[in-house]
Protein backbone atom coordinates (compact mmCIF):
# COMPACT_ATOMS: atom_id res chain seq x y z
CA UNK A 1 0.00 0.00 0.00
CA UNK A 2 2.40 2.53 1.01
CA UNK A 3 4.59 1.44 -2.35
CA UNK A 4 1.88 2.51 -4.30
CA UNK A 5 1.08 5.31 -2.63
CA UNK A 6 4.80 6.25 -3.40
CA UNK A 7 4.40 5.52 -7.11
CA UNK A 8 1.11 7.56 -7.40
CA UNK A 9 2.53 10.63 -5.74
CA UNK A 10 5.64 10.48 -7.90
CA UNK A 11 3.28 10.11 -11.13
CA UNK A 12 1.30 13.21 -10.00
CA UNK A 13 4.67 14.88 -9.76
CA UNK A 14 5.73 13.82 -13.37
CA UNK A 15 2.06 14.42 -14.50
CA UNK A 16 2.09 18.20 -12.72
CA UNK A 17 6.28 18.74 -14.26
CA UNK A 18 5.11 17.29 -17.60
CA UNK A 19 1.97 19.57 -17.75
CA UNK A 20 3.92 22.39 -17.01
CA UNK A 21 6.72 22.34 -19.40
CA UNK A 22 4.24 21.56 -22.42
CA UNK A 23 2.24 24.82 -20.95
CA UNK A 24 5.71 26.92 -21.32
CA UNK A 25 6.47 25.64 -25.05
CA UNK A 26 2.55 26.15 -26.57
CA UNK A 27 0.33 28.58 -26.46
CA UNK A 28 -0.46 29.51 -23.48
CA UNK A 29 -0.37 32.56 -20.83
CA UNK A 30 2.98 34.65 -20.90
CA UNK A 31 4.12 34.99 -17.41
CA UNK A 32 4.63 38.36 -16.03
CA UNK A 33 7.55 40.55 -17.18
CA UNK A 34 10.36 40.83 -15.17
CA UNK A 35 12.02 44.37 -14.11
CA UNK A 36 14.72 45.00 -16.63
CA UNK A 37 18.09 45.59 -15.50
CA UNK A 38 20.30 48.59 -15.69
CA UNK A 39 22.53 49.16 -18.42
CA UNK A 40 26.49 48.75 -18.04
CA UNK A 41 28.76 51.55 -18.14
CA UNK A 42 30.36 52.54 -21.82
CA UNK A 43 33.81 51.15 -22.36
CA UNK A 44 36.45 53.28 -22.92
CA UNK A 45 37.58 54.41 -27.06
CA UNK A 46 40.08 52.65 -28.16
CA UNK A 47 42.67 54.80 -29.55
CA UNK A 48 43.37 55.89 -33.50
CA UNK A 49 45.18 53.97 -35.73
CA UNK A 50 48.27 55.13 -37.44
CA UNK A 51 47.39 56.94 -40.83
CA UNK A 52 48.25 55.35 -44.09
CA UNK A 53 50.97 56.37 -46.09
CA UNK A 54 49.78 58.45 -49.88
CA UNK A 55 49.05 56.82 -52.19
CA UNK A 56 51.10 58.25 -55.72
CA UNK A 57 49.52 61.62 -57.74
CA UNK A 58 47.46 60.80 -60.37
CA UNK A 59 48.25 62.05 -64.14
CA UNK A 60 47.93 65.43 -64.75
CA UNK A 61 44.56 66.10 -66.97
CA UNK A 62 44.87 68.16 -70.37
CA UNK A 63 44.97 71.71 -70.00
CA UNK A 64 41.00 74.04 -71.03
CA UNK A 65 41.27 76.01 -73.90
CA UNK A 66 41.93 79.82 -72.82
CA UNK A 67 38.61 81.61 -72.30
CA UNK A 68 37.31 84.53 -74.38
CA UNK A 69 38.69 88.22 -73.98
CA UNK A 70 34.94 90.08 -73.67
CA UNK A 71 36.59 93.43 -72.90
CA UNK A 72 35.24 95.77 -75.89
CA UNK A 73 38.00 97.17 -77.64
CA UNK A 74 37.08 101.27 -78.39
CA UNK A 75 36.05 102.65 -81.74
CA UNK A 76 36.85 105.28 -83.36
CA UNK A 77 34.66 106.13 -86.48
CA UNK A 78 34.86 108.75 -88.67
CA UNK A 79 31.90 110.68 -89.46
CA UNK A 80 32.23 113.80 -91.47
CA UNK A 81 35.00 115.31 -93.64
CA UNK A 82 35.44 118.73 -94.58
CA UNK A 83 37.40 120.47 -97.43
CA UNK A 84 41.16 120.90 -97.89
CA UNK A 85 42.53 123.68 -95.62
CA UNK A 86 39.69 123.21 -93.29
CA UNK A 87 38.91 122.78 -89.70
CA UNK A 88 36.21 121.48 -87.74
CA UNK A 89 35.01 123.93 -85.26
CA UNK A 90 31.85 124.89 -83.33
CA UNK A 91 30.45 121.34 -82.58
CA UNK A 92 27.07 121.37 -80.69
CA UNK A 93 24.47 118.74 -79.67
CA UNK A 94 21.66 120.26 -79.19
CA UNK A 95 18.71 118.51 -76.62
CA UNK A 96 16.98 116.57 -79.91
CA UNK A 97 20.29 116.00 -81.43
CA UNK A 98 20.88 118.11 -84.10
CA UNK A 99 24.57 118.78 -84.81
CA UNK A 100 25.65 122.39 -85.59
CA UNK A 101 29.23 122.65 -86.91
CA UNK A 102 31.52 125.15 -88.76
CA UNK A 103 33.95 124.96 -91.57
CA UNK A 104 36.95 127.19 -90.06
CA UNK A 105 39.34 129.27 -91.99
CA UNK A 106 39.65 127.57 -95.02
CA UNK A 107 41.15 130.97 -96.91
CA UNK A 108 43.82 131.36 -94.78
CA UNK A 109 45.40 127.42 -95.56
CA UNK A 110 46.32 125.91 -99.21
CA UNK A 111 44.39 124.97 -101.31
CA UNK A 112 41.15 126.59 -100.38
CA UNK A 113 39.79 129.86 -101.11
CA UNK A 114 36.24 129.49 -100.26
CA UNK A 115 34.83 131.26 -97.49
CA UNK A 116 34.20 129.85 -93.99
CA UNK A 117 30.69 128.48 -93.25
CA UNK A 118 28.53 128.01 -90.10
CA UNK A 119 26.10 125.23 -90.39
CA UNK A 120 24.04 122.35 -89.24
CA UNK A 121 23.49 118.84 -90.02
CA UNK A 122 19.82 117.95 -91.32
CA UNK A 123 17.53 115.11 -91.53
CA UNK A 124 19.39 113.29 -89.30
CA UNK A 125 19.12 112.30 -84.89
CA UNK A 126 22.62 112.01 -83.87
CA UNK A 127 20.92 109.87 -80.82
CA UNK A 128 20.18 107.24 -83.05
CA UNK A 129 23.69 106.84 -84.80
CA UNK A 130 24.29 103.15 -84.88
CA UNK A 131 27.10 101.87 -83.38
CA UNK A 132 27.97 99.71 -86.02
CA UNK A 133 28.10 102.46 -88.38
CA UNK A 134 31.50 102.02 -91.21
CA UNK A 135 34.19 104.75 -90.89
CA UNK A 136 32.90 107.17 -93.96
CA UNK A 137 36.07 106.68 -96.60
CA UNK A 138 39.17 109.30 -96.74
CA UNK A 139 38.18 111.91 -100.12
CA UNK A 140 39.89 110.61 -102.92
CA UNK A 141 38.80 112.42 -106.17
CA UNK A 142 39.02 116.42 -106.32
CA UNK A 143 35.29 116.73 -105.48
CA UNK A 144 35.18 115.22 -102.35
CA UNK A 145 38.35 116.72 -100.96
CA UNK A 146 36.76 119.82 -101.72
CA UNK A 147 33.11 118.87 -100.13
CA UNK A 148 31.21 118.83 -96.69
CA UNK A 149 30.97 115.44 -96.35
CA UNK A 150 28.81 113.63 -93.72
CA UNK A 151 28.07 109.53 -92.88
CA UNK A 152 24.05 110.27 -92.91
CA UNK A 153 21.83 113.56 -93.14
CA UNK A 154 23.28 116.68 -95.12
CA UNK A 155 25.11 120.11 -94.16
CA UNK A 156 22.89 122.74 -94.53
CA UNK A 157 24.98 126.07 -94.59
CA UNK A 158 23.45 128.43 -92.53
CA UNK A 159 25.72 131.55 -93.38
CA UNK A 160 29.46 132.31 -94.80
CA UNK A 161 31.77 134.74 -94.03
CA UNK A 162 30.80 138.10 -95.21
CA UNK A 163 27.01 137.00 -95.72
CA UNK A 164 25.33 140.28 -94.87
CA UNK A 165 21.32 138.62 -94.26
CA UNK A 166 19.43 141.26 -96.30
CA UNK A 167 21.64 143.71 -94.82
CA UNK A 168 21.03 143.60 -91.67
CA UNK A 169 25.11 142.53 -91.26
CA UNK A 170 26.13 145.54 -93.26
CA UNK A 171 29.46 144.13 -93.54
CA UNK A 172 28.71 140.95 -93.59
CA UNK A 173 28.65 137.65 -91.31
CA UNK A 174 32.16 137.28 -89.18
CA UNK A 175 33.14 140.90 -90.02
CA UNK A 176 35.22 143.28 -87.35
CA UNK A 177 34.06 145.88 -87.08
CA UNK A 178 34.64 149.89 -84.68
CA UNK A 179 32.78 150.02 -81.77
CA UNK A 180 30.13 152.33 -83.05
CA UNK A 181 29.61 149.42 -86.03
CA UNK A 182 30.75 152.26 -89.24
CA UNK A 183 34.16 150.88 -89.55
CA UNK A 184 35.31 147.27 -90.85
CA UNK A 185 38.46 146.61 -89.21
CA UNK A 186 38.79 143.35 -91.11
CA UNK A 187 37.22 140.21 -92.13
CA UNK A 188 36.69 136.74 -90.04
CA UNK A 189 36.93 133.45 -91.36
CA UNK A 190 37.32 132.23 -88.25
CA UNK A 191 33.97 130.94 -87.50
CA UNK A 192 34.39 128.69 -83.74
CA UNK A 193 31.69 128.40 -81.06
CA UNK A 194 28.26 127.62 -81.17
CA UNK A 195 25.57 128.04 -79.17
CA UNK A 196 22.32 127.40 -79.86
CA UNK A 197 19.73 128.85 -77.20
CA UNK A 198 16.20 127.23 -77.71
CA UNK A 199 13.48 130.00 -77.87
CA UNK A 200 10.37 127.23 -77.34
CA UNK A 201 9.90 123.89 -75.46
CA UNK A 202 9.94 122.12 -78.75
CA UNK A 203 13.78 123.55 -79.55
CA UNK A 204 12.41 123.93 -82.79
CA UNK A 205 13.17 127.96 -82.74
CA UNK A 206 15.87 129.55 -81.18
CA UNK A 207 19.01 131.60 -81.71
CA UNK A 208 22.48 130.17 -82.92
CA UNK A 209 25.69 132.01 -81.35
CA UNK A 210 28.80 131.88 -83.24
CA UNK A 211 32.03 132.96 -81.80
CA UNK A 212 35.01 134.27 -84.22
CA UNK A 213 38.28 133.86 -83.67
CA UNK A 214 40.40 137.05 -84.37
CA UNK A 215 42.00 139.68 -82.99
CA UNK A 216 39.82 142.19 -82.34
CA UNK A 217 36.79 139.26 -81.17
CA UNK A 218 33.52 139.24 -81.84
CA UNK A 219 30.18 136.91 -81.86
CA UNK A 220 27.17 136.69 -84.42
CA UNK A 221 23.49 135.96 -83.26
CA UNK A 222 21.22 134.17 -85.80
CA UNK A 223 17.27 133.46 -85.01
CA UNK A 224 16.51 130.13 -86.46
CA UNK A 225 13.26 128.15 -86.95
CA UNK A 226 13.36 124.31 -88.33
CA UNK A 227 10.44 123.37 -91.06
CA UNK A 228 8.95 120.11 -91.29
CA UNK A 229 11.49 119.04 -93.73
CA UNK A 230 14.50 119.13 -91.50
CA UNK A 231 16.21 122.17 -92.91
CA UNK A 232 16.16 125.68 -90.46
CA UNK A 233 14.96 128.87 -91.57
CA UNK A 234 16.70 132.05 -90.65
CA UNK A 235 15.58 135.47 -89.23
CA UNK A 236 17.09 138.40 -88.10
CA UNK A 237 20.87 138.51 -87.52
CA UNK A 238 22.73 140.63 -85.20
CA UNK A 239 26.59 140.94 -83.75
CA UNK A 240 26.87 140.96 -79.99
CA UNK A 241 28.11 144.31 -78.81
CA UNK A 242 31.65 144.28 -76.41
CA UNK A 243 31.62 147.86 -76.14
CA UNK A 244 30.48 147.36 -72.82
CA UNK A 245 33.56 145.15 -71.64
CA UNK A 246 36.22 146.92 -73.86
CA UNK A 247 35.96 144.19 -76.12
CA UNK A 248 37.13 140.77 -76.66
CA UNK A 249 40.03 139.12 -77.76
CA UNK A 250 40.76 135.76 -79.66
CA UNK A 251 36.58 134.62 -79.16
CA UNK A 252 37.48 130.39 -79.13
CA UNK A 253 35.72 127.58 -78.52
CA UNK A 254 32.54 128.08 -75.27
CA UNK A 255 30.13 126.29 -73.60
CA UNK A 256 26.23 127.00 -72.18
CA UNK A 257 26.04 127.64 -68.68
CA UNK A 258 23.34 125.59 -67.45
CA UNK A 259 21.06 128.53 -66.98
CA UNK A 260 20.91 129.03 -70.97
CA UNK A 261 23.61 131.56 -71.47
CA UNK A 262 27.01 130.98 -73.97
CA UNK A 263 29.86 131.33 -72.32
CA UNK A 264 32.91 132.49 -75.01
CA UNK A 265 36.50 132.26 -74.11
CA UNK A 266 38.94 135.08 -74.87
CA UNK A 267 42.23 132.81 -75.40
CA UNK A 268 44.85 134.93 -75.15
CA UNK A 269 47.94 133.07 -75.83
CA UNK A 270 50.08 136.15 -74.83
CA UNK A 271 48.45 136.33 -71.00
CA UNK A 272 51.76 135.75 -69.50
CA UNK A 273 53.46 137.83 -71.74
CA UNK A 274 51.98 140.71 -70.55
CA UNK A 275 55.59 142.76 -70.85
CA UNK A 276 55.10 142.74 -74.52
CA UNK A 277 52.00 144.48 -74.78
CA UNK A 278 53.17 147.74 -75.19
CA UNK A 279 56.27 146.65 -77.14
CA UNK A 280 55.88 148.23 -80.59
CA UNK A 281 58.10 145.47 -82.14
CA UNK A 282 56.50 142.58 -80.74
CA UNK A 283 55.13 141.47 -84.17
CA UNK A 284 54.91 137.39 -83.91
CA UNK A 285 52.51 137.17 -81.00
CA UNK A 286 49.21 135.75 -80.51
CA UNK A 287 47.73 138.80 -80.29
CA UNK A 288 50.80 141.22 -81.40
CA UNK A 289 51.38 144.56 -81.30
CA UNK A 290 48.66 145.30 -84.47
CA UNK A 291 46.36 142.88 -83.06
CA UNK A 292 46.47 145.63 -79.74
CA UNK A 293 46.51 148.54 -82.18
CA UNK A 294 43.21 146.95 -84.20
CA UNK A 295 42.17 146.70 -80.31
CA UNK A 296 42.66 150.58 -80.09
CA UNK A 297 40.94 151.17 -83.40
CA UNK A 298 38.27 149.02 -82.16
CA UNK A 299 37.80 151.55 -79.04
CA UNK A 300 38.34 154.46 -81.01
CA UNK A 301 40.46 155.38 -77.84
CA UNK A 302 43.71 157.77 -77.68
CA UNK A 303 45.84 155.42 -75.34
CA UNK A 304 46.77 151.92 -75.48
CA UNK A 305 44.01 149.37 -74.22
CA UNK A 306 44.93 147.41 -70.61
CA UNK A 307 46.04 144.34 -71.03
CA UNK A 308 44.78 143.34 -67.79
CA UNK A 309 41.43 143.67 -69.76
CA UNK A 310 41.45 140.88 -71.72
CA UNK A 311 41.74 136.96 -71.43
CA UNK A 312 38.77 136.02 -69.57
CA UNK A 313 35.47 134.23 -69.71
CA UNK A 314 32.49 136.18 -71.21
CA UNK A 315 29.15 135.47 -70.08
CA UNK A 316 26.44 136.24 -72.75
CA UNK A 317 23.55 137.16 -70.61
CA UNK A 318 19.72 138.07 -71.60
CA UNK A 319 20.93 136.04 -75.08
CA UNK A 320 17.47 135.61 -75.88
CA UNK A 321 16.65 139.73 -75.96
CA UNK A 322 16.97 142.66 -78.52
CA UNK A 323 20.68 143.56 -77.08
CA UNK A 324 22.21 140.52 -75.30
CA UNK A 325 24.51 141.63 -72.54
CA UNK A 326 27.81 140.56 -72.09
CA UNK A 327 29.71 139.84 -68.73
CA UNK A 328 33.54 139.25 -68.23
CA UNK A 329 34.16 136.97 -65.27
CA UNK A 330 37.45 138.21 -64.21
CA UNK A 331 37.37 135.58 -61.62
CA UNK A 332 37.90 132.47 -63.77
CA UNK A 333 41.32 133.53 -64.12
CA UNK A 334 43.60 135.83 -67.34
CA UNK A 335 44.82 132.94 -69.31
CA UNK A 336 44.25 131.75 -72.75
CA UNK A 337 40.88 129.91 -72.08
CA UNK A 338 39.58 127.54 -74.79
CA UNK A 339 36.57 126.60 -72.56
CA UNK A 340 35.03 126.56 -69.40
CA UNK A 341 32.63 123.90 -68.47
CA UNK A 342 29.58 124.64 -65.00
CA UNK A 343 29.15 121.44 -63.53
CA UNK A 344 25.60 120.40 -62.29
CA UNK A 345 26.01 121.92 -59.07
CA UNK A 346 26.22 125.37 -60.93
CA UNK A 347 29.13 126.42 -58.91
CA UNK A 348 32.13 123.65 -59.84
CA UNK A 349 33.97 125.15 -63.39
CA UNK A 350 36.98 123.58 -65.45
CA UNK A 351 38.77 125.85 -67.26
CA UNK A 352 41.94 125.33 -69.59
CA UNK A 353 44.62 127.19 -71.18
CA UNK A 354 45.63 126.71 -74.47
CA UNK A 355 49.41 126.48 -75.84
CA UNK A 356 52.63 125.48 -74.26
CA UNK A 357 53.49 124.90 -70.64
CA UNK A 358 50.07 125.81 -69.81
CA UNK A 359 48.34 124.88 -66.29
CA UNK A 360 44.56 123.40 -65.74
CA UNK A 361 41.91 125.32 -63.45
CA UNK A 362 39.40 124.99 -61.39
CA UNK A 363 36.85 127.57 -59.69
CA UNK A 364 34.52 126.89 -57.34
CA UNK A 365 31.57 130.17 -57.17
CA UNK A 366 30.25 131.17 -54.02
CA UNK A 367 27.02 130.87 -54.80
CA UNK A 368 25.48 128.27 -57.26
CA UNK A 369 24.44 129.71 -60.90
CA UNK A 370 26.81 133.20 -60.47
CA UNK A 371 30.23 133.00 -61.55
CA UNK A 372 30.65 136.77 -60.12
CA UNK A 373 32.37 135.37 -56.71
CA UNK A 374 34.66 132.54 -55.93
CA UNK A 375 37.78 130.77 -55.86
CA UNK A 376 40.30 129.99 -58.22
CA UNK A 377 42.51 126.79 -57.86
CA UNK A 378 45.13 125.23 -60.47
CA UNK A 379 45.95 121.50 -61.11
CA UNK A 380 49.14 119.67 -58.99
CA UNK A 381 49.62 116.74 -60.90
CA UNK A 382 51.27 113.12 -60.10
CA UNK A 383 52.18 110.47 -63.08
CA UNK A 384 51.29 107.08 -62.94
CA UNK A 385 55.21 104.66 -63.07
CA UNK A 386 54.96 104.72 -66.66
CA UNK A 387 56.17 107.61 -69.76
CA UNK A 388 54.02 106.31 -72.22
CA UNK A 389 51.74 108.63 -73.85
CA UNK A 390 49.17 106.41 -74.69
CA UNK A 391 49.41 104.65 -71.11
CA UNK A 392 49.95 107.40 -68.56
CA UNK A 393 47.74 108.73 -66.51
CA UNK A 394 48.11 111.15 -63.76
CA UNK A 395 46.61 112.29 -60.52
CA UNK A 396 45.55 115.54 -59.36
CA UNK A 397 45.41 117.78 -56.22
CA UNK A 398 44.05 121.14 -56.47
CA UNK A 399 46.63 123.98 -55.42
CA UNK A 400 44.35 127.39 -53.92
CA UNK A 401 45.00 130.31 -55.85
CA UNK A 402 42.74 133.18 -54.28
CA UNK A 403 39.21 134.33 -53.96
CA UNK A 404 38.08 137.61 -55.05
CA UNK A 405 34.89 138.80 -57.29
CA UNK A 406 34.54 140.65 -60.70
CA UNK A 407 34.01 144.47 -58.74
CA UNK A 408 37.40 143.72 -56.73
CA UNK A 409 39.06 142.60 -59.51
CA UNK A 410 38.25 145.26 -61.87
CA UNK A 411 39.39 147.62 -59.72
CA UNK A 412 42.59 145.80 -59.40
CA UNK A 413 42.85 146.01 -63.43
CA UNK A 414 41.97 149.74 -63.42
CA UNK A 415 45.53 150.33 -61.48
CA UNK A 416 47.08 149.63 -64.66
CA UNK A 417 45.07 152.04 -67.26
CA UNK A 418 46.99 154.69 -68.79
CA UNK A 419 50.46 152.41 -69.95
CA UNK A 420 51.54 153.38 -72.77
CA UNK A 421 54.27 152.52 -75.53
CA UNK A 422 56.41 155.23 -73.85
CA UNK A 423 56.81 153.24 -70.85
CA UNK A 424 58.08 150.14 -72.65
CA UNK A 425 61.85 149.28 -71.71
CA UNK A 426 63.50 146.52 -73.01
CA UNK A 427 64.27 144.20 -70.79
CA UNK A 428 61.44 145.42 -68.20
CA UNK A 429 57.87 145.37 -68.00
CA UNK A 430 55.50 148.16 -67.10
CA UNK A 431 53.51 145.78 -65.76
CA UNK A 432 53.36 143.38 -62.67
CA UNK A 433 57.16 141.90 -62.08
CA UNK A 434 57.81 138.55 -61.30
CA UNK A 435 59.28 139.67 -57.95
CA UNK A 436 55.34 140.72 -56.71
CA UNK A 437 54.14 137.27 -57.93
CA UNK A 438 57.05 135.01 -55.74
CA UNK A 439 56.60 137.45 -52.76
CA UNK A 440 53.06 136.86 -53.31
CA UNK A 441 53.01 133.09 -53.45
CA UNK A 442 56.36 132.71 -51.08
CA UNK A 443 55.10 135.10 -47.99
CA UNK A 444 51.41 135.80 -48.67
CA UNK A 445 52.34 139.47 -49.63
CA UNK A 446 49.97 141.79 -51.35
CA UNK A 447 46.05 140.49 -52.35
CA UNK A 448 45.07 138.50 -54.86
CA UNK A 449 45.12 140.34 -57.75
CA UNK A 450 48.13 137.75 -58.72
CA UNK A 451 45.88 135.14 -59.02
CA UNK A 452 43.17 136.44 -61.36
CA UNK A 453 45.23 139.15 -63.12
CA UNK A 454 48.93 137.15 -63.69
CA UNK A 455 46.72 133.79 -63.41
CA UNK A 456 49.63 131.13 -65.45
CA UNK A 457 52.63 133.18 -63.30
CA UNK A 458 50.53 132.47 -60.35
CA UNK A 459 49.97 129.09 -60.64
CA UNK A 460 53.54 127.97 -61.40
CA UNK A 461 55.02 129.95 -58.37
CA UNK A 462 52.56 128.45 -56.33
CA UNK A 463 53.90 124.66 -57.33
CA UNK A 464 50.64 123.69 -59.67
CA UNK A 465 51.47 121.91 -63.19
CA UNK A 466 52.95 124.32 -65.36
CA UNK A 467 53.91 121.57 -68.22
CA UNK A 468 50.52 121.17 -70.87
CA UNK A 469 51.03 121.01 -74.85
CA UNK A 470 47.68 122.45 -76.62
CA UNK A 471 44.99 121.43 -74.06
CA UNK A 472 41.64 122.65 -75.68
CA UNK A 473 38.91 122.75 -73.65
CA UNK A 474 37.30 120.58 -71.55
CA UNK A 475 33.79 119.30 -71.92
CA UNK A 476 30.74 116.96 -70.34
CA UNK A 477 27.19 115.61 -71.26
CA UNK A 478 25.81 117.66 -68.66
CA UNK A 479 22.46 115.52 -68.21
CA UNK A 480 24.91 112.34 -67.93
CA UNK A 481 27.12 113.66 -65.28
CA UNK A 482 23.89 115.08 -63.14
CA UNK A 483 22.62 111.63 -63.25
CA UNK A 484 25.09 109.75 -63.08
CA UNK A 485 24.94 107.45 -65.98
CA UNK A 486 27.71 109.20 -67.81
CA UNK A 487 30.13 110.48 -65.35
CA UNK A 488 32.91 111.58 -66.99
CA UNK A 489 34.42 115.06 -68.34
CA UNK A 490 37.12 114.69 -71.41
CA UNK A 491 39.49 116.86 -72.75
CA UNK A 492 41.83 117.04 -76.14
CA UNK A 493 45.52 117.62 -76.47
CA UNK A 494 45.56 118.62 -79.74
CA UNK A 495 49.67 117.79 -79.22
CA UNK A 496 51.45 115.88 -76.53
CA UNK A 497 54.80 117.86 -76.59
CA UNK A 498 56.95 120.43 -75.31
CA UNK A 499 57.11 121.04 -71.36
CA UNK A 500 55.23 117.40 -71.33
CA UNK A 501 57.51 115.29 -73.05
CA UNK A 502 61.01 117.05 -71.62
CA UNK A 503 63.03 115.44 -68.08
CA UNK A 504 61.59 117.69 -66.04
CA UNK A 505 59.09 118.32 -63.99
CA UNK A 506 55.62 116.55 -63.29
CA UNK A 507 54.52 115.50 -66.65
CA UNK A 508 57.83 113.67 -68.00
CA UNK A 509 56.44 111.81 -71.31
CA UNK A 510 59.23 109.80 -73.14
CA UNK A 511 58.29 110.80 -76.54
CA UNK A 512 56.28 113.54 -78.28
CA UNK A 513 52.43 112.71 -79.78
CA UNK A 514 52.26 115.20 -82.55
CA UNK A 515 49.08 113.62 -83.48
CA UNK A 516 47.45 114.64 -80.24
CA UNK A 517 44.82 112.57 -77.66
CA UNK A 518 42.12 112.82 -75.61
CA UNK A 519 41.64 112.55 -72.42
CA UNK A 520 39.19 111.43 -69.71
CA UNK A 521 37.65 112.54 -66.01
CA UNK A 522 36.39 110.51 -64.03
CA UNK A 523 33.78 113.02 -62.29
CA UNK A 524 33.20 112.30 -58.30
CA UNK A 525 29.50 113.00 -56.94
CA UNK A 526 30.70 116.29 -55.17
CA UNK A 527 31.90 116.89 -59.26
CA UNK A 528 35.83 117.31 -58.48
CA UNK A 529 37.97 115.55 -60.62
CA UNK A 530 41.42 113.91 -59.26
CA UNK A 531 42.46 111.58 -62.23
CA UNK A 532 43.12 112.03 -65.97
CA UNK A 533 43.72 109.46 -68.33
CA UNK A 534 44.17 108.83 -72.47
CA UNK A 535 41.61 107.10 -74.10
CA UNK A 536 41.49 107.89 -77.55
CA UNK A 537 45.72 108.49 -78.64
CA UNK A 538 46.54 109.65 -82.64
CA UNK A 539 48.31 107.23 -84.78
CA UNK A 540 52.21 107.01 -85.71
CA UNK A 541 53.34 110.47 -87.15
CA UNK A 542 55.06 110.50 -90.51
CA UNK A 543 57.20 113.90 -90.74
CA UNK A 544 57.13 113.33 -94.75
CA UNK A 545 53.55 111.89 -94.98
CA UNK A 546 51.85 109.09 -96.85
CA UNK A 547 51.24 109.16 -100.75
CA UNK A 548 48.75 111.54 -100.69
CA UNK A 549 50.24 114.05 -97.82
CA UNK A 550 49.01 112.88 -94.50
CA UNK A 551 51.94 112.88 -91.87
CA UNK A 552 49.12 111.46 -89.47
CA UNK A 553 47.75 108.11 -89.93
CA UNK A 554 44.11 108.41 -91.50
CA UNK A 555 42.69 105.90 -89.34
CA UNK A 556 42.94 107.47 -86.65
CA UNK A 557 42.58 111.10 -84.84
CA UNK A 558 45.31 114.42 -85.59
CA UNK A 559 45.32 116.87 -83.49
CA UNK A 560 41.81 117.16 -81.80
CA UNK A 561 40.08 119.87 -81.17
CA UNK A 562 36.77 120.57 -80.38
CA UNK A 563 34.95 117.77 -78.35
CA UNK A 564 30.63 116.99 -77.74
CA UNK A 565 29.64 114.11 -75.68
CA UNK A 566 26.72 112.47 -76.23
CA UNK A 567 23.51 110.78 -73.71
CA UNK A 568 25.03 107.45 -74.26
CA UNK A 569 28.45 108.37 -73.42
CA UNK A 570 30.32 107.98 -77.07
CA UNK A 571 32.57 111.62 -77.54
CA UNK A 572 32.49 113.56 -81.28
CA UNK A 573 36.02 114.82 -82.03
CA UNK A 574 36.69 117.20 -84.18
CA UNK A 575 39.83 117.61 -86.04
CA UNK A 576 42.12 121.56 -86.34
CA UNK A 577 45.15 119.96 -88.09
CA UNK A 578 47.50 120.56 -91.00
CA UNK A 579 48.66 116.98 -90.67
CA UNK A 580 45.44 115.54 -92.59
CA UNK A 581 44.38 116.55 -95.86
CA UNK A 582 41.35 116.69 -95.22
CA UNK A 583 40.30 117.03 -91.53
CA UNK A 584 37.49 114.63 -89.79
CA UNK A 585 34.88 114.61 -87.63
CA UNK A 586 35.02 111.21 -85.46
CA UNK A 587 32.44 109.43 -82.98
CA UNK A 588 34.96 107.40 -80.21
CA UNK A 589 32.57 104.76 -78.39
CA UNK A 590 34.34 103.46 -75.39
CA UNK A 591 32.49 100.40 -75.20
CA UNK A 592 33.97 99.54 -78.78
CA UNK A 593 30.49 98.68 -80.19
Amino acid sequence: MLNLRKRKIATLIAVILGSSMLTACGGGDDGSNGLNGANGASGLDGTNGVNGSDGANGTAGTNGTNGQNLTATAKLTRLATVPVGAEITGMFLTDNDELFFNVQHPSDLLGNETPAKVGVVTGFDWSTLDPMTESLSVPLTDDEKMAVRVVAGSYQVLGQAGDTFNNQLPHGLGAITTSDKTTEIKQSQDPDFNAFVPTSASGDTGFLFTAWEDRPGAMSRIELSKEDSGTWTIGDAINVDFSAVLGTIINCFGTLSPWNTPLTSEENYEAENTEQWNNTAYLDGYPSYPDVKNLQTYLASSTLPNPYDYGYIVEITNPTSTSPTPVKHFTLGRVAHENSVVMPDWKTVYTTDDGSNKAFYKFVATNAGDLSAGTLYAAKLTQDATKSPAKAGFDIQWIELGSSNNTEIKTWINSYNGITEADYIEGETSYIPQTEIDDWATNGTGDDRYAFLETLRAAKAKGATTEFRKMEGVVINYDGVASGAVPFMYVAMSEVGKGMVDEIGDIQLDSSAYCGAVYRFGVQTDFNVNRMEPVVVGGAYNSDGDANGNKCDVNGISNPDNLAVMDDGRVLIGEDTSKHVNNALWIYNPKGE
